[in-house]
């Protein structure tokens, strides 16, 4: 059956809030994690505008996995993706004077946050736009 133009919009929708969401929120808690727990200025992280771009790469990774993989295989992947693909390019990219443990730590609590939001705001989306197609149908 062919989606519609609207459910196809709908989609898109949906996805971006829950990448967006997922990478502005898993890097302020991994920011505050960081300045609570591993003496990394918060600042450091919360206020580069590189980390930011880099949680939206790596969320939309996890989105990509989603739609192409089944559910345990692809949080498995996104975790993978979520802690060791920041880590690599904060150190060798980014030039991070932070110790690999540090930014290891940093990143898992990146991951299952941005990983839980993400999924949270998408399922969210999807059930509210399954029961608009059900009021519809009425």
């Amino acid at each position: 059956m062919a989606r519609s133009a609207t459910g196809i919009a709908r989609s898109a929708v949906v996805e971006t809030v829950s990448v967006i969401a997922g990478a502005i929120i898993g890097t302020l808690v991994s920011a505050v994690f960081g300045w609570l727990f591993l003496s990394v200025a918060f600042g450091a992280i919360a206020g580069s505008a590189s980390v930011y771009v880099l949680a939206l790469v790596t969320v939309a990774i996890f989105a990509v996995l989603y739609g192409n993989l089944p559910a345990t295989p692809a949080v498995l992947g996104s975790l993978a993706v979520g802690i060791l693909l920041p880590t690599v390019i904060a150190k060798f990219a980014f030039d991070s004077t932070e110790t690999l443990t540090t930014l290891l730590v940093l990143n898992l609590v990146f991951a299952l946050v941005a990983l839980s939001v993400y999924r949270f705001v998408h399922t969210s989306g999807l059930v509210r736009r399954a029961a608009d197609d059900v009021a519809d149908r009425t």
